[in-house]
């Protein structure tokens, strides 16, 4: 017996020590693509084996921990893109860069740019000069100049001036790709750690649920860009974090918000931002909210007790427990609305659970034997297909409504979110990006995440868009003109416009 349990000892340390995957979601911290350059394409049939499963496929929770990483001045450039002027743009941009007087001794400069191929130059007269990094450290290069201006170009993107006298400290830039389907309107600080964005029914206002923050919710108009209020659920509950996402019932002028760490549903009125009730669940960490077609019921994925409950939302009460085979996180229903499927992120698999007798009816598993985190789900009424983020294989997967694996497409690193547009022409993805290698992923990495845009009616990714740290929230609006996204580790919202 002695053996044994010294030999499990081992086991556990061993296992621990070998995790390299990090499960954003199971940690509250206080802190702030490796890809194939060719377009990525859809595969005909899923493969049962070609990665390496997750080294930690059932995540278990731990207290949060609120101390804040040492402060490091870095300023964000948000908005001063400009296309290069058709005619002779070297021109244009030595006039602009000529315009921002020169420091008065060189100055170190340090830059954050994406893509890192990006070239970087001042005007020495009457001509472009480049700027050569005097070192480099991961994913910072830093200059010696004295120029007052720079510009920031790389084929295939927009280019960038930026005026220096308006930043002191380290700068951040990402370029814009310059056929891309999706124009930056504008970026706004948010608050600490956005994890899950929605737009309003009638399009005007964006609530985002703050996984870091103890503000529960916060509101931001859409025109014009900007933050409108926060929503604070009362005193007893903001000893604690852990907001997750939201869900608004429309026709009972509600917004819900899951809060993991303290196991309880709030609920806000959406207009006077009044707080209404508090649901505790028998479930353990809630994360994902979906409504009944009538509203009757919302069901609330809860992450440690791998359970999904049943509310009603009259008496705002906990009606039935349904078990499903692992971690659950996202659902969506059947065509018909009689069953319940949802991802697990503790396996490669989807959970279909009737919702007459609450039983476990299937299991359609993409990767057998592998942990490739199934997170977010949604159904395509016009191609009648569920559409599956696998955080662990960089990859959407396609699952009939009866149940045929159709594919995949292949996208950027621990894809998060998606949706469809309301036309049901596009796919958006929201991908993390790569985890930091020596601290961890709740710490900024060494490169941006992005988003990637799926042409549906062609089957391909028709093209992909830099985010900045940890893209994870995204919606489409109703009216399918705009697409916003939270930047989980930037604390960051970006709001763009979605061409034709």
């Amino acid at each position: 017996m002695k053996f044994i349990a010294i030999f499990t000892a081992v086991l556990l340390l061993t296992l621990i020590s070998c995790t390299t995957t990090e499960l954003a979601e199971t940690i509250l911290m206080r802190a702030p693509s490796d890809l194939n350059p060719e377009d990525p394409v859809i595969h005909p049939e899923p493969k049962a084996i070609v990665d390496q499963p997750l080294d930690q496929p059932a995540p278990q929770p731990v207290q949060p921990i609120r101390e804040e990483p040492a402060p490091v001045q870095t300023e964000v450039v948000f908005k001063s893109v400009r296309k290069a002027p058709a005619v002779n743009p070297d021109s244009e941009f030595l006039q602009r860069l000529s315009s921002f007087p020169s420091a008065a001794t060189q100055r170190e400069l340090a830059f954050r740019v994406f893509p890192q191929n990006a070239v970087i130059q001042v005007s020495a007269g009457n001509v472009l000069k480049k700027l050569h990094a005097a070192s480099q450290s991961n994913d910072m290069a830093y200059y010696n100049s004295d120029a007052g201006g720079v510009l920031i170009s790389s084929p295939g993107y927009e280019s960038l001036v930026i005026d220096l006298s308006k930043y002191s400290g380290s700068i951040e830039a990402k370029l814009e790709r310059a056929t891309s389907p999706l124009t930056l309107i504008a970026e706004i600080p948010s608050d600490y750690q956005p994890k899950s964005v929605k737009f309003s029914p009638d399009g005007k206002s964006i609530f985002v649920a703050n996984l870091g923050d103890f503000t529960a919710l916060s509101q931001f108009r859409l025109e014009p860009f900007s933050k409108v209020r926060n929503f604070h659920v009362p005193e007893r509950y903001r000893k604690d974090s852990g907001f997750v996402e939201t869900l608004i019932l429309a026709e009972r002028n509600e917004i819900w918000v899951s809060q993991m760490t303290l196991n309880i549903i709030h609920i806000f009125d959406i207009d006077s931002g009044d707080y209404l009730a508090g649901i505790p669940l028998s479930g353990k960490w809630p994360k994902v909210l979906l409504a009944s077609a009538d509203g009757s019921r919302v069901y609330a994925s809860c992450w440690d007790s791998n359970n999904i409950i049943e509310i009603d939302t009259d008496s705002r009460r906990e009606l039935r427990s349904f078990h499903t085979s692992g971690t659950p996180r996202g659902m969506a229903f059947s065509p018909d609305g009689k069953d319940l499927l949802t991802a697990i992120f503790s396996s490669s698999e989807i959970d279909r659970i009737s919702l007459e007798t609450g039983r476990l009816l299937t299991i359609y598993d993409a990767a057998p034997g592998r942990a490739y985190a199934m997170r977010h789900i949604v159904y395509d009424e016009i191609r009648r297909n569920y559409y599956i983020t696998a955080m662990g294989a960089k990859r959407v997967y396609r699952l009939s409504e009866n149940g045929e694996w159709l594919g995949w497409w292949d996208v950027g690193d621990k894809p998060n979110t998606c949706g469809i547009s309301p036309d049901g022409s596009r796919l958006f993805v929201s991908c993390r990006g790569p985890n930091n290698p020596e601290i961890g992923y709740l710490y900024k990495g060494y490169e941006y995440g992005k988003v990637f845009i799926i042409n549906l009616e062609s089957g391909e990714v028709e093209d992909w868009i830099w985010g900045r740290d940890q893209p994870t929230g995204l919606d489409v609006s109703p009216d399918g003109e705009y697409l916003v996204f939270s930047d989980f580790l930037s604390h960051n919202l970006e709001l763009y416009r979605i061409k034709d």
